[in-house]
């Protein structure tokens, strides 16, 4: 396992000790290069790795002990899941020759050794291991599952006793043969060209970013396609960052903590653009109609990994699943072909100057 965690690139791993993973930690202590965080409580550590994941745009990996150990890391993978954080949590279990015995820590109220039951409800996938020569596979396909689609935490539960398991090490040599990288997709060609069109013959538009922007690592790509284009910038609370706040396009955030000054712009736009974000209540002022949005006066149009999210708010006239940072690029490289010299909107950067 250590091993294959190298292999992977994996740098740190934060986590607390506890009896159902020493022979991981055994392991681990020999590593050259994977560093050990240890944290007083584990809830700690699913913050850190959190963090990290944030950063290194990659799966944060927590290590932990079974029971309360587990229980522990409910707050911080929730918000992992929430926010779209990869993470992977590989947490130690019962030894599977004690399962039916209620042994020390374990969770057992409905079934024997149903730890992984207390995260099922905030993670992407959560596996128990029962056959150690399964390891290797779900590994790999937990890593794939953390790092893909819309990004979010999964959970390894693994018996004690499989950490000490000799198995064939053909077994992760075979995970070598897999891509670490899924290729993420693209905008269809026509709907590239037919959002470019709608933003340019727009005559107040306004682009959305939630934190898909910085999921994604759109930011450059944002910041291009709204400078052609001369469109202002909204931003939800998790789409801090996404470009400056001091950019001379951008509102501002919207929702609870937004200027009226933002909502004006956003109330009143005939076409609005959202890149990465649900329109989630926070950011949308719990949806009254005309106070941060206005279905009524404005077309939506919406990209995000997530085809769950689109329309979930608010309708959509084009509704797009994509990366952002490879749909923001086709959209820019569409405006060109449709306005080459770029649009200019007269007072719109001297006024937000002037409000902001």
């Amino acid at each position: 396992m250590v091993e294959y965690l190298e292999r992977r690139n994996v740098e740190y791993i934060f986590g607390l000790c506890g009896h159902t993973v020493i022979g991981f930690l055994d392991a681990l202590s020999r590593s050259e290069k994977l560093k050990y965080i240890s944290f007083r409580n584990e809830q700690l550590a699913t913050m850190a790795a959190d963090g990290y994941a944030r950063i290194k745009k990659k799966a944060g990996v927590v290590l932990c002990h079974l029971g309360p150990g587990l229980a522990n890391t409910v707050t911080g993978v929730a918000n992992a899941s929430f926010d779209s954080i990869p993470m992977v949590v590989i947490a130690g279990d019962v030894p599977r020759y004690y399962y039916g015995k209620h042994p020390h820590q374990e969770v057992n109220l409905h079934s024997d050794a149903s730890q992984y039951e207390i995260l099922k409800p905030i993670v992407k996938r959560a596996w128990r291991i029962d056959d150690a020569e399964a390891l290797p596979e779900i590994l790999d396909k937990a890593f794939r599952l953390a790092e893909s689609g819309r990004p979010g935490p999964v959970l390894i539960s693994v018996p004690m006793d499989v950490f000490s398991v000799e198995i064939d090490e053909e077994l992760f040599n075979r995970t070598l043969k897999d891509s670490s990288e899924t290729i993420k997709p693209a905008l269809a060609p026509s709907a590239a060209k037919a959002i470019a069109k709608k933003l340019i013959e727009a005559k107040n538009p306004v682009i959305h970013a939630g934190g898909g922007i910085l999921l994604s690592g759109a930011s450059e790509e944002l910041k291009e396609l709204v400078e052609f284009l001369d469109i202002p910038v909204s931003r939800t609370l998790m789409g801090q960052g996404c470009i400056s706040d001091t950019h001379p396009l951008m509102l501002g955030q919207t929702g609870f903590w937004g200027l009226e000054f933002t909502h004006k712009f956003t109330a009143n736009a005939d076409v609005i653009l959202g890149l990465g974000t649900r329109f989630a209540e926070a950011d949308s002022s719990s949806w009254y109609t005309g106070v941060t949005f206005d279905m009524n006066k404005t077309e939506f149009l919406q990209i995000d990994i997530d085809p769950a999210e689109i329309g979930r708010n608010y309708p959509v006239s084009i509704g797009a699943i994509a990366d952002l940072k490879i749909a923001l690029a086709q959209i820019l490289e569409e405006a060109k072909l449709l306005a080459p010299e770029g649009i200019e909107r007269p007072g719109l950067k001297e006024m937000i100057k002037t409000n902001r």
